[in-house]
């Protein structure tokens, strides 16, 4: 494969694995093939136990412009929503994952890739980068869980306003109003991410897994919530982790999490 070629790079740092969209002609958009190839590492990553944390970023100074606007001409319906079944798949595996997940956005993060960005538990923004929910620019709507995810970072009225004008919001606002966790210097953002992810990988990982799993349910009713508490709640309780953070605490040191 060329260096031309779309396509997602992966490597690991300590517990980190680092997943990097390259798709150099385009801004890093999304092609069918970028897409497949994401699928592929996060079901590989869903069964690696030396995986903690996974950081998503862009190659070439740019997160994603969105999806592919060139593989999206002449389509059927059927292909359309074949396209878009695609995209669900991608969705589930990222926010299903069990190991949680940073964003280091520099550049755009526009259409797809705000999307994307939104289903990280923690997103760092370099001071370059801008998002926008761009479908609408050429006629369609928001997709990949964008419905979902970004209402539930920015207040009703801001989401309206990127989801039916394509407002493009700089990174100091999108700090501002939620849509990011942090805001790092032009040419940072990766660092601060990577720094993120290994503190999230170094965390008890099973009650990561249960946190991502009730966070996914929001919003739901109290009962339930509370129902879901007590399921996860007992789990842990039995683990062997809880044990060493209960020993770990009494004996006045540094934890050690494996994930039992």
């Amino acid at each position: 494969m060329s260096d031309a070629e779309p396509t997602v790079t992966r490597r690991q740092d300590g517990a980190v694995a680092i997943l990097t969209l390259s798709n150099p002609k385009r801004r890093n958009a999304f092609s069918p093939e970028l897409r497949t190839a994401l699928v592929g590492h996060l079901d590989a990553i869903a069964v690696d136990d030396a995986v903690r944390a996974i950081l998503l970023t862009g190659a070439g100074g740019t997160f994603s412009a969105g999806g592919d606007l060139s593989t999206m001409q002449d389509m059927t319906a059927f292909e359309g929503r074949e396209r878009i079944r695609a995209g669900r798949r991608m969705v589930e595996a990222l926010w299903g994952s069990e190991k949680p997940i940073v964003a280091a956005v520099d550049g755009f993060a526009f259409g797809a890739g705000l999307s994307l960005a939104l289903l990280a538990d923690w997103i760092v923004a370099g001071e370059d980068a801008s998002f926008c929910a761009s479908f609408g620019k050429v006629g369609l709507m928001g997709d990949m869980g964008l419905f979902w995810t970004l209402p539930q970072r920015v207040k009703a009225g801001k989401a309206r306003r990127m989801l039916m004008l394509a407002d493009v919001v700089a990174a100091d606002e999108a700090l501002a109003i939620g849509l990011v966790e942090a805001v790092a210097p032009k040419g940072k953002a990766f660092e601060a991410a990577l720094k993120q992810a290994g503190i999230m990988a170094a965390a008890a990982p099973l009650p990561n897994r249960l946190t991502r799993e009730a966070l996914g349910q929001f919003p739901a009713p109290l009962d339930d919530m509370l129902a879901y508490e007590a399921h996860g709640q007992g789990l842990l309780f039995t683990s062997q982790d809880t044990k060493e953070g209960l020993n770990a605490f009494f004996e006045k040191r540094r934890p050690v999490f494996r994930g039992a």
